[in-house]
C-alpha cells in the first residue's frame, strides 16, 4: 500500500552539474576542491530528509525508493535503497567497479547471499567467490586467517567489515596476500573525513572481555538480528595502515549520484598491489 502511495519527488530535482560526483583524494585537503559539489549535495539532501520523515516511499522520474530504518536510525548513506536492495553505499560501490575495475576477473567478496552478492552474480561478468563468518559453516572465512592462497584474486571487495574486526591490521595484511600483483582491494567503513587518526570505541583482550572506551555502537548484520560491535571510527591514517601492508597505491574514492538517489558522504579506499 505505502509503495502504491509514493511520493513524487521530481519537482525537488534540478538540473546541475553538480548533481554527480566521483573523484580521488589522497589527502584530506583535497576534499576542499569539491565544497560546491558537497554544498550543493546537502541542499538536495536536506529536502528529502523532510519528505522521509513522512512518507517511507519516493519515485524520482519513475523510479521506486524506500527509506529503510535501523533501531529508528536513519541514514541516506544506509538507508535509502532502490527495487534491488541496495543502498546508496552499495550501489555507489558499483558505480566505482564499473568505472576502475570493469576489466576485473576473479572477485573476493566477504559476503553470501546478500542482495549485492546477487547483483554482482547476476551480471555474469566475474567468477565470484563469496565467504560469510559463521564457523562450521562450508563457506566460513576468518578475515585475519584467509585459507585462500597468496595471489588469488583481481579484486577483494569488502563492505563494512573492518570496523567490527578488533585485529583490523591483520586483516589489512590478509588482503594484500589473496591479492593479485596489480589487483586491488575495495574497501568501505566508518571514515571520519575531519579525523587525521582513528578513533578506538572498543577494544577486547585474550579472554575475550570487551573494554568500552566509547558508548557501544551496534550496526545491523544480516547474522546477529541484534547488530555487531564497532570497534572504530577511521581516519586518514586508515590509508597509512594499507601502505604498511605493501599496497603500492592508496587513495579514497568519493561521490554520490542525485540522479539514482546515491546520497549522503560516500567513502571507498581503494588500494592496489
Amino acid at each position: 500500500m505505502q509503495k502504491t502511495f509514493a511520493k513524487n519527488i521530481d519537482h525537488l530535482y534540478e538540473d546541475s552539474p553538480y548533481n554527480k560526483l566521483m573523484t580521488q583524494l589522497e589527502k584530506k585537503e583535497d576534499y576542499a576542491n569539491y565544497q560546491q559539489y558537497t554544498q550543493f549535495r546537502k541542499a538536495f539532501e536536506k529536502k528529502i530528509l523532510k519528505i522521509a520523515h513522512t512518507f517511507s516511499y519516493v519515485r524520482l522520474f519513475g523510479t521506486l525508493y524506500h527509506f529503510n530504518r535501523f533501531k529508528n536510525l536513519f541514514s541516506l548513506r544506509e538507508a535509502c535503497t532502490d527495487h534491488t536492495g541496495l543502498n546508496s553505499r552499495m550501489r555507489f560501490s558499483l558505480e566505482i567497479i564499473n568505472q576502475y575495475f570493469r576489466d576485473a576477473k576473479k572477485i573476493y567478496l566477504t559476503e553470501h547471499n546478500t542482495s549485492y552478492h546477487k547483483k554482482l552474480a547476476n551480471s555474469n561478468q566475474y567468477y565470484l567467490v563469496t565467504s560469510v563468518y559463521k564457523p562450521g559453516d562450508m563457506l566460513h572465512q576468518d578475515l585475519t586467517r584467509l585459507t585462500y592462497a597468496d595471489n588469488s584474486f583481481d579484486l577483494c571487495l569488502s563492505f563494512e567489515d573492518l570496523e567490527h574486526i578488533p585485529d583490523c591490521q591483520t586483516v589489512i595484511k590478509e588482503l594484500y596476500r589473496v591479492t593479485k600483483p596489480g589487483g586491488s582491494v575495495l574497501l568501505s567503513a566508518p571514515f571520519i573525513f575531519e579525523n587525521d587518526k582513528t578513533i578506538t570505541r572498543a577494544t577486547i583482550n585474550e579472554k575475550g572481555e570487551i573494554t568500552h572506551l566509547l558508548e557501544p555502537e551496534y550496526h545491523g548484520d544480516p547474522v546477529l538480528p541484534l547488530g555487531i560491535l564497532c570497534y572504530y571510527h577511521f581516519g586518514w591514517d586508515l590509508l597509512d595502515r594499507f601502505r604498511d601492508a605493501g599496497f603500492s597505491s592508496v587513495k579514497i574514492v568519493t561521490g554520490y549520484n542525485i540522479d539514482k538517489l546515491i546520497l549522503d558522504t560516500l567513502l571507498f579506499i581503494i588500494a592496489e598491489k
